[in-house]
């Protein structure tokens, strides 16, 4: 038990908190953050960039949370409209006068789930901006190899119900991105893209060839649909596995990374001395957040999911640090967790993440 005094009118009052008292300042992180993910986190907030040249200032941001709206550019109105069909958070429009390199900066201060841009000339602009601020980026006809970058390469489409966009009913394979960007980012986290169909397009011109590491639409008998809920990665190693190819998978990594680290850096870090007992709280609260997590099928509720001090992480910092490698390795595991290293919490989780039934195969014996 803790006791706080407090001063009230020139006196001294005291306040006994209980252990659950300071566990709350943890749990309460992670829980909003999954209270946020479950109600809002379906839906993302999606991002679409292009160039002005007649804008009377460098830059303009624009929000949008419907998409009933009349905009003296139908075109832009068109791609903002067929952007919410699949029901993202919202949209927001970056226009920029000059280059995109002038506007980085500007856009690191947006949040934001999915972007692209909508201008030919700045594809691989795009593509190397989702590497760098590893964030998902959605673009046109290029081979990236990163997890981060999802590239459509269907050359064409036709839109449905004789709608237009550039006095037109045919797309150039550019003009999808809109369309598959708002899909993305409405998608719940229990679902796949390819789980819908796409009514606002008529038909859809394959490629001439099919590319791993590119994301295909195709003619299927009900309508259009996402063959591939790839990104570009190709060449996989330790820090790129095979599983990180599926969007899917992605999305849960990109969502468990940002709640632990926003639980960590609001709940926790520099308000606890780095010991024991006060490493646990982080704990406890990371096994709350890996039971919401499963109940959002974000993780594997079939899976041993955890999270614990990464004992083995530690002797090896112990062993670099100068201390006998005899000496810490005679150490039990326990010793080892209640022997802290200096500002440093070494955690490790062990959890699976789930993608979507994506293939099926039957076997079928007859009499």
């Amino acid at each position: 038990m803790f006791t706080i005094l407090k001063q009230k009118k020139g006196e001294f009052m005291t306040e006994n908190l209980e252990l659950q008292d300071i566990l709350g300042t943890c749990t309460v992180a992670f829980k909003q953050r999954v209270a946020n993910l479950i109600k809002f986190g379906n839906k993302g907030r999606f991002l679409m960039i292009r160039k002005n040249a007649e804008l009377d200032s460098d830059f303009k941001v624009t929000e949008y949370k419907t998409s009933i709206i009349d905009l003296p550019d139908k075109n832009l109105e068109t791609k903002i409209k067929h952007a919410y069909f699949f029901s993202p958070a919202k949209i927001i429009v970056f226009e920029f006068k000059t280059t995109f390199a002038s506007i980085i900066e500007e856009l690191s201060k947006i949040k934001f789930d999915w972007f692209c841009s909508l201008d030919a000339d700045n594809q691989m602009d795009a593509a190397n901006y989702a590497k760098e601020k590893e964030i998902f980026g959605l673009v046109y006809n290029q081979k990236s190899d990163s997890k981060w970058v999802v590239s459509v390469n269907n050359p064409g489409a036709e839109l449905a119900d004789d709608a237009v966009l550039n006095g037109s009913s045919v797309l150039e394979g550019l003009d999808l991105l809109p369309i598959i960007g708002g899909l993305c980012a409405g998608c719940p986290y229990d679902m796949s893209i390819t789980g819908f169909v796409i009514p606002l397009l008529k038909s859809v011109e394959m490629p001439e060839e099919i590319i791993e590491g590119q994301l295909t639409l195709y003619n299927e008998e009900e309508g259009v649909r996402v063959a591939s809920p790839v990104n570009t990665l190709v060449t996989t190693s330790k820090n790129n596995t095979e599983d990180m190819k599926s969007i899917t998978i992605m999305e849960g990594i990109k969502r468990f990374d940002t709640d632990v680290k926003y639980a960590f850096r609001t709940g926790y870090k520099g308000k606890f001395k780095n010991k024991y007992d006060n490493q646990q709280l982080f704990v406890s609260a990371g096994k709350g957040f890996i039971r919401e997590l499963e109940k959002a099928d974000i993780l594997d509720e079939e899976y041993n999911n955890n999270v614990f001090i990464n004992t083995a992480r530690m002797r090896e910092l112990w062993i670099a640090s100068g201390k006998s490698e005899e000496e810490v390795n005679s150490k039990s595991d326990l010793e080892i967790m209640k022997l802290s290293y200096k500002k440093l919490m070494c955690l490790k989780f062990d959890v699976k993440f789930l993608d979507a039934i994506e293939a099926c195969e039957i076997d079928v014996e007859m009499y």
